[in-house]
């Protein structure tokens, strides 16, 4: 017979054996819950990441396609190796800056009032500025060139100020004012120079075309599948710059009615890109060799003025530049208004030649000549003055940046200019005082320059 406490205390086991089964079966149900809720929250971040990757590669293509759609257009603003632009379709905008500042000593063997003098100082010897660009098509291009004058206690005034229209890959139209193409030096831009100035022979003979208003016919226009660039311009007269269709405005004394030159090119070998200055340095590839020569001409009403010229350039990559030049400039005595109208032939020659002992550094020698003709002098009764001028330059070039890569754009240049007979006149550009009785100049330049 079962006693009482045995039957309670099985009764008591029962119950908890229930209780603990029931809250086992309890908290299995709990977890399969939580087991749920997990996949489910595991889907949705699955779903989300598919949606989240979607838009995301969405984005990438739509900025993908737009920036294809930008550069396909050309559009943006930056800087490359031609300088900084603004860019958008056919437009551009490319601002233009150059800053020269100069520091000049010029020594003179023989003046009128002190016997031999040394004058020196500095100058900002060119500060220009301006805008070129293509505006409606690429095959229209602009250029508008300001200067502020350090003899004109800084005045500014207009030196470029035209537009070319290439009607098809060889052949346009030049219109405005603009340097006349006829001496390759004179037209080859202020910041690329080889030495810090342009020679005697251009500033006293060569280059007295200067600037003109008119209109020129282009072929090749310096395209590279070209290997000829030509030119014939009608014009209003050399140094026509900033004068009315009148001609009024000019300092000169005598103003040509009209003026007109022809020019033509040959590149041999290269490319027409390192025609655009006197350095190797930029020259890559291929030897550059380009042969050049013009005829211009300018009516006086009452007389005539003829120029004629003929030059070549030579190039070898990273290394030798050659650039040789002669001109002939014939005058008859309608022009000059002569003592006895006679007319005079002058003529001249340049070489100079360039050599990159390294990327940074470029040694360079000219020599410049000008004969005058001596029948002028005879005229004005001055058996003392000098017909002939040499003018023997040597310097460096040191170019900025890592391994030069500034090029002109950021240089130190240092030349020394020796003038035997002095020169024929007072040419402040050149930093030439003129005063020396045609006795010994000798001149000591130093300029810092940036192009933007």
């Amino acid at each position: 017979m079962t006693s009482p406490k045995t039957c309670i205390l099985a009764a008591v086991a029962g119950v908890l054996s229930a209780s603990a089964a029931f809250a086992d079966t309890d908290v299995q149900k709990q977890i399969a819950d939580l087991q749920s809720q997990v996949a489910q929250l595991e889907a949705r971040q699955a779903a989300g990441s598919k949606e989240m990757a979607a838009t995301i590669d969405a984005v990438l293509r739509d900025a993908e396609r737009r920036s294809q759609l930008a550069a396909d257009m050309g559009s943006g603003a930056g800087y490359d190796g031609n300088g900084f632009f603004i860019r958008g379709g056919t437009w551009e905008l490319r601002p233009e800056f150059l800053f020269q500042f100069m520091s000049i000593s010029d020594w003179r063997d023989n003046t009128t009032e002190k016997g031999s003098q040394t004058d020196s100082g500095y100058e900002i010897h060119r500060a220009e500025f301006g805008a070129s660009g293509t505006a409606f098509t690429k095959d229209l291009t602009y250029n508008f060139l300001w200067n502020t004058d350090s003899d004109d206690g800084g005045g500014v005034s207009l030196l470029d100020a035209y537009v070319v229209n290439m009607l098809n890959d060889n052949i346009g139209l030049r219109s405005g004012q603009y340097t006349a193409n006829v001496t390759h030096e004179e037209w080859v831009g202020d910041g690329k120079q080889l030495a810090a100035e342009r020679s005697l022979f251009d500033a006293a003979l060569a280059g007295y075309s200067q600037r003109v208003q008119g209109t020129a016919l282009l072929y090749g226009n310096y395209n590279d599948k070209n290997p000829i660039n030509a030119e014939v311009a009608f014009e209003d007269g050399a140094n026509s710059m900033n004068t009315n269709y009148l001609d009024r405005g000019n300092s000169y004394p005598s103003r040509p009615n009209w003026g007109m030159y022809g020019r033509a090119e040959y590149k041999a070998s290269g490319s027409w890109v390192n025609y655009q200055d006197f350095t190797a340095k930029g020259v890559k590839k291929d030897n550059l060799l380009v042969i050049g020569g013009a005829v211009a001409y300018d009516q006086f009403g009452d007389g005539n003025l003829w120029g004629g010229t003929a030059d070549v350039m030579f190039k070898t990559p990273e290394a030798l530049s050659i650039y040789g030049a002669v001109f002939v400039r014939y005058i008859d005595g309608g022009v000059m208004d002569l003592m006895d109208d006679d007319s005079r032939t002058d003529w001249g020659a340049l070489v100079q030649v360039a050599y990159l002992i390294n990327p940074q550094i470029e040694l360079f020698g000219r020599y410049s000549y000008i004969k005058y003709d001596g029948d002028l002098l005879d005229e004005f009764d001055d058996s003392e003055a000098e017909d002939n001028f040499h003018e023997i330059t040597l310097g460096m070039n040191y170019y900025m940046g890592k391994n030069g890569d500034a090029g002109h754009r950021a240089k130190i240049t240092v030349d020394v200019n020796i003038l035997p007979n002095g020169s024929p006149g007072q040419i402040t550009n050149l930093g030439y005082i003129g005063d020396s009785n045609f006795d010994a100049e000798i001149n000591l330049r130093a300029q810092f320059q940036l192009m933007l």
